[in-house]
């Protein structure tokens, strides 16, 4: 007898699987799947592999461990791929100076195995490790001839040149560099520097040193040159933001610096026979707001050329979701043209711009959904799409029809109810148009009424997409709408909407939200406006405090991993020198009313809706105290107000952090809601 489907449910999520990072060679594919091992409380992820047609899909590696980042060797007999398991050689220890025999001197040993470069045959058989690194390896990318890798790794840094250093005596943390940590790594006491190896000897060779944080090396096809990303500037230990597209020779040398104005560039990528290369980026690093373009340069770095300057869209995948393995935003060549994802009106899809003339750039997928990679096959394009109620599966988009690939998450789907989403076009007070959506409530039944809950993203530079969250199907399974739009700050819109928030947040982007809130509510008949919720992390979560401090109209509001404070958030946040400057239009010292103007904090006293706040003790994007602040103040005023606090996590608790505190962490905000609307 069959099960009939039922709301999804917050202990549902071990059940969906991601599936990301698609490479390709002639009309063979191999790409990733991550799922979660509920019983170990991590996630495990395997290498798969198929044909472009769908066909003679089977899965490459164990997945036992976390097994990633494959790439197809130039003759497509192997694939490199980065993995945790267990080593089958013996990392080295480190050597020591004589006069530093004292244990609490010695750096300390990878708690975890990291990730070591693994390379096995299409035809199956065993892995063979090549790399064997202290503290692991990057993605890497093949030599020509398939001989040789070049990745990244950190070194141990020579005495008195480490961002941060521990002490001589006890554990305390000697600081020199405004990079001495970031969030999602903690401190930063290595810098990383590009290698190659070799793969039947497994000998390791440094090409950069010095005291950069080098990523990301793209080996020339057919020849000796590795381009790489590194922010090499002389003020480069004060501003973080930019990041520029190097060259070094295999063998070791010189550097090139392509393009050396104020540039935030990445993600390099070599044309089939190695005289030119892509990248994605823009000058003026300091602007978070300015649109990415697709940039060519010759081999050696010279004309280079930007190809979407006139176009008003960033390029790159600027959509979120809860169950997304990550999005490689690498451009690839096919000929004279270069691929490339770009974001807009909620979507995020594949393009194409011809390098050798002057022309708008065309669009290859479609559909309301949102691509979070791809890779050119002989046979078409293949990539990864999700949907508002479906997660992300591989498909290919071929010339006579689109072809699903995998189907990881056929069978779990199958047993759930879930929503798809209304589209709503809100009108701000001042006319501008925002794109919104609503998602009903599963099962939901006429002539009853629903709570609401307005959902706002993070960024605020990035947007919703038509893609799944577990997040907002499971609040629809409990029974309530689910209100979500892009404001004003948001991508996908163009570069002025994208920036017209700067020095305004709060006042420019609260009436969007709310306009969308409304919106809602007046076009369907099934919504309780007495019964309204607010949410949102990161910038999300200022955006909460902003509105329950001007607002009263919710029930119920719950602020995750918030700023409330742009005052002290300069000082404490990874990100606060940069980018408090450059969103916030101040500095502390000379600014501190501007600061204060825009701060949540400021109008605390005003806040009399019941408010949980959540917050990771390891978030380092946005410090707790920025919490801590607010929950000091609203108990001393005598105010509704709860405080969580999940240890272990860093801000990006919500897309991958550990499986049961990202389950705790929706069971806290739903049973708010269910207790007050």
């Amino acid at each position: 007898m069959s099960t009939q489907p039922s709301p999804i449910t917050i202990d549902d999520l071990p059940k969906l699987a991601q599936v990301h990072d698609p490479q390709a060679h002639g009309n063979k594919l191999a790409w990733v799947v991550t799922s979660i091992d509920a019983d170990a409380d991590t996630y495990t992820s395997a290498i798969w592999v198929g044909n472009a047609d769908g066909t003679n899909v089977r899965k490459l590696t164990s997945g036992t461990d976390r097994d990633a980042n494959p790439r197809w060797s130039p003759d497509g007999s192997l694939i490199a791929f980065t993995s945790n398991r267990a080593p089958a050689l013996t990392v080295p220890a480190k050597e020591e100076d004589d006069d530093k025999k004292d244990e609490k001197k010695k750096a300390k040993a990878p708690t975890k195995h990291p990730n070591q470069i693994w390379v096995i045959r299409l035809d199956g058989g065993e892995a063979q490790q090549v790399s064997n690194l202290r503290y692991g390896a990057s993605a890497a990318s093949w030599n020509g001839d398939g001989t040789k890798l070049t990745f990244s790794t950190q070194d141990d840094p020579e005495p008195g040149t480490a961002p941060m250093t521990n002490g001589d005596v006890a554990d305390e943390r000697i600081i020199r560099d405004l990079s001495y940590r970031f969030d999602g790594i903690g401190y930063r006491e290595r810098y990383s520097h590009i290698y190659t190896v070799d793969i039947a000897s497994g000998d390791h060779t440094q090409l950069t040193t010095g005291e950069y944080f080098d990523t990301d090396p793209q080996w020339q096809p057919g020849g000796d040159s590795i381009a790489f990303v590194s922010n090499r500037r002389d003020d480069r230990k004060r501003y973080l933001s930019p990041r520029q597209i190097l060259l070094v020779s295999a063998s070791g040398g010189d550097i090139t610096t392509i393009d050396q104005d104020d540039v935030s560039f990445g993600s390099p990528s070599w044309n089939a026979d190695g005289s030119k290369i892509a990248w994605i980026g823009h000058r003026d690093a300091s602007d978070n707001t300015a649109n990415d373009t697709l940039w060519t340069a010759n081999a050696d770095g010279t004309k280079v050329k930007n190809h979407t300057e006139k176009w008003d869209v960033s390029i790159g995948d600027s959509g979120m979701s809860d169950v997304h393995g990550g999005s490689e935003g690498r451009p690839i060549w096919d000929g004279d043209a270069v691929l490339f994802l770009a974001s807009q009106q909620g979507t995020t899809h594949v393009y194409s711009v011809n390098t050798t003339r002057a022309a708008k750039p065309k669009q290859l997928t479609a559909g309301k959904r949102r691509i979070g990679g791809f890779a050119a096959a002989d046979n078409g394009v293949a990539f990864v799409a999700g949907y508002i109620n479906r997660p992300k599966e591989l498909f290919v988009e071929a010339v006579d029809g689109e072809i699903q690939v995998t189907h990881v998450n056929d069978e779990a789907l199958a047993a759930f109810v879930l929503s798809d989403a209304i589209d709503i076009t809100a009108t701000a007070p001042d006319g501008t148009e925002i794109q919104a959506w609503l998602i009903p409530p599963a099962n939901r039944e006429d002539g009853k009424k629903y709570p609401a809950i307005l959902e706002i993203h993070g960024g605020p530079h990035a947007m919703y997409a038509y893609d799944f969250f577990h997040e907002m199907q499971a609040m629809a399974g409990k029974g309530y709408a689910v209100i979500f739009s892009n404001p004003r700050g948001s991508a996908g819109y163009g570069h002025d909407f994208c920036s017209c928030t700067r020095t305004k947040w709060g006042e420019s982007d609260m009436p969007d939200v709310l306009a969308a809130l409304e919106t809602a509510i007046a076009q369907v008949d099934w919504i309780d406006a007495a019964r309204l919720g607010v949410t949102g992390g990161s910038y999300g979560g200022y955006l909460t405090n902003w509105i329950v401090g001007h607002d009263d109209r919710f029930k119920a509001a719950v602020t995750q991993r918030c700023v409330s404070n742009f005052h002290s958030f300069f000082g404490t946040s990874d990100i606060g020198v940069n980018f408090g400057e450059f969103e916030f239009g101040g500095v502390p010292w000379r600014d501190a009313e501007l600061l204060l103007k825009y701060s949540p904090f400021t109008y605390v006293e005003n806040i009399t809706t019941p408010l949980l706040i959540m917050h990771n003790e390891n978030d380092l994007r946005c410090p707790i105290e920025q919490a801590e602040q607010m929950f000091t103040a609203l108990k001393y005023l005598d105010r509704e107000v709860g405080f969580v606090r999940i240890p272990g996590e860093s801000h990006d608790l919500s897309r991958s952090g550990t499986p049961s505190r990202r389950k705790a962490r929706l069971s806290h905000i739903i049973g708010w809601f269910d207790s007050h609307l």
